[in-house]
């Protein structure tokens, strides 16, 4: 008898673990648009703060419990700025959130953007990070998103 229950809770965990394993395994990363960027005062002389308002899309069959993001923005091939936070968010399953960060970006960095204009008709950004999650089982889950700007 002392044989048989290992036995039994090996026959019985197994499945579950292979379906928590094939859960995460499967999951599909969000798309994280960005849907406004707004100017904000800024704090001295060679920095300037802007609000990045993000929608977040989870195409996968379970809940996102988002407790921090970290990203790097790109605006026509350019770096525009870096930005993080650990602010908790969820987003529903195959559901979608809004949520805004405060970044920072140097001078240098808007100088560069101003000279990327000229050469592109349409302003492209590329946005790239991790969000790192809740979920059990989870730590985090990559993202990288290319979109227009041109709606702004």
């Amino acid at each position: 008898m002392k044989r048989l229950l290992p036995i039994c809770l090996l026959v019985a965990v197994l499945p579950a673990m292979f379906a928590c394993a094939t859960l995460f395994t499967s999951m599909e990363p969000p798309e994280i648009n960005v849907i406004n960027i707004v100017p904000l005062e800024a704090e001295g002389l060679f920095e300037q703060r802007a609000q990045v308002d993000l929608r977040i899309i989870n195409p996968n069959d379970v809940d996102l419990h988002i407790t921090g993001i970290s990203f790097k923005l790109d605006i026509n091939d350019v770096r525009f700025t870096r930005g993080v936070s650990s602010e908790s968010i969820t987003v529903p399953r195959l559901g979608e959130a809004k949520t805004s960060l405060v970044v920072s970006t140097t001078m240098l960095d808007i100088f560069r953007q101003v000279l990327a204009l000229d050469k592109h008709k349409e302003v492209n950004y590329l946005i790239k990070g991790k969000l790192h999650l809740g979920n059990a089982g989870i730590g985090s889950v990559s993202f990288k998103h290319a979109g227009d700007l041109g709606d702004l």
